[in-house]
């Protein structure tokens, strides 16, 4: 049966899995992590757990009490934590927009064979593909929490440093 809890608990980063919960996003996912692309998101994944530690674990008791038949766990409460703030570091992401934004300038100028019009094409960017990539990103930084969940859940567990 498909659900909530069966999509975030899904497991893609088990060898040979297959599943109806795996799509052409995940596939891309794994693609691009495989040849190390979210290596910055690794680490801001690592420093917002830290960051929000107290945070998640009030979400996660605050959930609890709201849905007191469902178990929240710590892996399930970072996980919708993640989904709720929808942004991991802004500093990386934002760069990383404004990167995509100068590709897209220049596939413009290229495709009009003239310079771009940098503003308006960052406002089309922003209105046809900021989405997207948010919820592509969000989804990135998903599958990383769940590829090393154990080194994440350590991070979320272990004593802040006073």
């Amino acid at each position: 049966m498909l659900n909530a809890q069966n999509v975030i608990t899904a497991n893609p980063t088990r060898p040979g899995f297959k599943s109806i919960y795996m799509s052409d996003e995940m596939n891309k996912i794994a693609a691009e992590y495989n040849l190390g692309k979210f290596r910055a998101l690794e680490q801001d994944l690592e420093t917002f757990i830290r960051q929000n530690r107290d945070k998640i674990n009030k979400f996660k008791e605050a959930e609890l009490r709201e849905l007191k038949d469902v178990g929240i766990t710590d892996e399930l409460a970072v996980k919708m934590y993640i989904l709720q703030t929808r942004c991991i570091s802004h500093v990386t992401e934002i760069k990383l927009e404004l990167d995509e934004i100068q590709k897209e300038i220049w596939y413009t100028g290229e495709k009009e064979k003239k310079p771009a019009n940098c503003e308006e094409v960052a406002r089309r960017w922003c209105a046809l593909h900021a989405p997207g990539w948010r919820d592509h990103w969000v989804m990135a930084a998903l599958y990383i929490f769940e590829h090393n969940k154990e080194r994440y859940l350590k991070i979320l567990n272990e004593p802040a440093k006073p």
